[in-house]
C-alpha cells in the first residue's frame, strides 16, 4: 500500500492533546488584539484610521483631512469660511487664500488709481507801472509762461486786452491799454508763440480800484485763447 492512500488515525490521549494545543493558540491570538476601537497601532484599526492615544480616529493631523476639513479632537471637521472661488462667499466677501473675507480687506491687492489728470495751463495777466507800457521783470516772466501755455494748448491764438486804472483821460487810457497790449504782443512773438495775437484796448473802462492797491490792479494785459 503506497503512502498517499494511507490515511492517519488519531484516537484517545492524542486527540485531546492536539485540540488542548489549537484551543491554546487561538486564545493567544485573541489576547494580542485589543477590542476595537481600542488600539495599539494603526494596524489594530479599520482601513483609513489612525491609532492615537490608544483609540482608532479618523484623522491624527490636518494633513490627514480632505481639502476643507482640519482635524479637531480625532474627526474631520469642516472649516468655517473655506473657499476656493469667490462665488461660494457671502454678498461683500471675496475668496483669498481659500478664505472669505470682507470686501475691504482684500481691496489691498486692488490696482493703483490712475495718476491725476494734470491741470490745464492758464493765461494769466500781466501788470504795468503808473502811466507806462513798459514790460517789467515779473510781467517778462509771466509772458514767458502764457507763452508756454499758448503752444501746450494748441490753440489758434490769443486775444490780448489791455486796461488802464481811472487816472486820465478817456482818450489817453484807450490809448495807453492799447499800447501795453502792444507790448505783450510782440514780446510773445519773440518768444515763438504760434497763432493769432491780436490786441485791443478797453482803457479805463473796466477799472474797479479805488487806491493805490486797487489801481495796480487795473493796470494790465488780460489773455483769452481763441
Amino acid at each position: 500500500m503506497s503512502l498517499a492512500s494511507r490515511s492517519i488515525v488519531v484516537r484517545g490521549p492524542t486527540l485531546v492533546a492536539l485540540m488542548g494545543t489549537c484551543l491554546g493558540l487561538t486564545l493567544s491570538i485573541s489576547a494580542c488584539s485589543p477590542d476595537y476601537p481600542k488600539c495599539d497601532t494603526d494596524e489594530d484599526c479599520h482601513q483609513g484610521e489612525f491609532c492615537v492615544n490608544n483609540l482608532c480616529q479618523q484623522c491624527r493631523t490636518n494633513d490627514d483631512c480632505p481639502a476643507g476639513q482640519r482635524c479637531a479632537s480625532g474627526a474631520c471637521e469642516a472649516i468655517p469660511g473655506y473657499c476656493t472661488s469667490n462665488a461660494q462667499c457671502a454678498a461683500g466677501q471675496v475668496c483669498e487664500n481659500n478664505m472669505c473675507v470682507a470686501q475691504k480687506q482684500a481691496a489691498l491687492k486692488a490696482p493703483p488709481p490712475p495718476p491725476p489728470t494734470p491741470t490745464a495751463c492758464e493765461l494769466n495777466p500781466v501788470y504795468f507801472d503808473y502811466d507806462s507800457s513798459t514790460l517789467s521783470d515779473s510781467a517778462r516772466d509771466q509772458l514767458s509762461r502764457n507763452a508756454s501755455c499758448i503752444r501746450e494748448r494748441r490753440t489758434r491764438g490769443a486775444q490780448l486786452t489791455g486796461l488802464t486804472d481811472p487816472r486820465g483821460t478817456e482818450e489817453y487810457n484807450l490809448a495807453l491799454g492799447e499800447r501795453r497790449a502792444q507790448a505783450a504782443q510782440q514780446y510773445l512773438k519773440s518768444l515763438g508763440a504760434d497763432g493769432d495775437l491780436s490786441v485791443s484796448s478797453m482803457g479805463e473802462e473796466m477799472a474797479s480800484g479805488g487806491d493805490e492797491s486797487g489801481w495796480a490792479r487795473d493796470r494790465r494785459v488780460d489773455f483769452k485763447s481763441k
